[in-house]
């Protein structure tokens, strides 16, 4: 540990780093708990929050939030930018008391649940390594989908995409095969029966994933709608714009989310997909 006099002295002398940059503000700088890395000589320092007494700021005191995202709302917390999700659920009537951000992305013309917090280590655990949740989507297309082409979007289907992550410039493209998925036919209630809908659960994160996978197939995607996410669910919600925060039972399942996470740190499998969890 350092004094205070001692630590002013080496974020002068450009040693202290945030997030890999030194930190070059006079007068204090703000971190995230549990978001932002810290280092010191290039040596990431674990466990500050708790030096500095913030180790009591548990899941309990963060925001952990479900939407129904309507389309047309653009997954961003950047204000400047019309639709952005920050605004759009302000509208629904969520205030929340400190800054909140979404687990993940949804493609703008997609709709369905996704989760916001300000719980930084969350989207690290839900998106990164060997780790990364299952989301469900329902999925229609323009025409009747043929069983042999559900057993090629099972199996994996070569599509090309290019990273979304703010901050990256210039990202290459990866032309490479799609990982197996779960794919199951739902017939609609229309008679007789269409055969347009199916239900997929993926893990790999590609950008506009399942829109290029069916796209690769000849087919065209009509509606695409999140339906879960680390198990959970868009009940109790009935409508787009509608939130909520999670339950008792929900925020278990995302503190074991992050548990596990924690727990396989050591293990240097924290990169992220190529893209960023936008599989919409």
């Amino acid at each position: 540990t350092h004094s205070r006099r001692q630590a002013d002295q080496l974020i002068a002398s450009g040693r202290v780093t945030v997030n890999g940059s030194p930190v070059v503000e006079k007068g204090g700088f703000k971190v995230q708990p549990f978001q932002d890395e810290i280092a010191l000589d290039g040596e990431i320092i674990h466990g500050w929050e708790h030096m500095n007494a913030l180790g009591g700021q548990q899941e309990h005191q963060f925001e952990y939030v479900k939407y129904w995202k309507p389309r047309g709302v653009t997954c961003t917390t950047d204000v400047s930018i019309q639709g952005n999700i920050i605004e759009e659920i302000g509208h629904d009537g969520y205030h929340p008391s400190q800054r909140v951000y979404p687990v993940g992305r949804l493609d703008k013309d997609t709709s369905g649940l996704i989760l916001l917090t300000s719980d930084g280590r969350l989207p690290n655990s839900a998106l990164r390594g060997k780790y990364k949740q299952p989301k469900v989507y329902r999925v229609m297309v323009d025409k009747p989908l043929q069983e042999h082409h559900l057993e090629q979007l099972r199996k994996g289907v070569v599509i090309t995409t290019v990273a979304q992550r703010s901050g990256v410039a210039n990202a290459k493209a990866l032309t490479a095969k799609t990982k197996p998925c779960k794919v199951e036919r739902l017939l609609t209630a229309s008679s007789p029966p269409m055969n347009h809908v199916v239900q997929m659960t993926l893990v790999e994160g590609r950008n506009r994933q399942i829109r290029k996978m069916m796209a690769a197939l000849d087919y065209r995607v009509v509606k695409l709608h999140r339906i879960q996410f680390m198990g959970i669910t868009l009940n109790p919600l009935k409508r787009p714009g509608d939130w909520t925060h999670v339950d008792a039972h929900e925020l278990q399942m995302l503190q074991n989310v992050m548990e596990r996470a924690a727990a396989a740190e050591e293990d240097n499998d924290n990169d992220y997909d190529n893209d960023e969890d936008d599989d919409s």
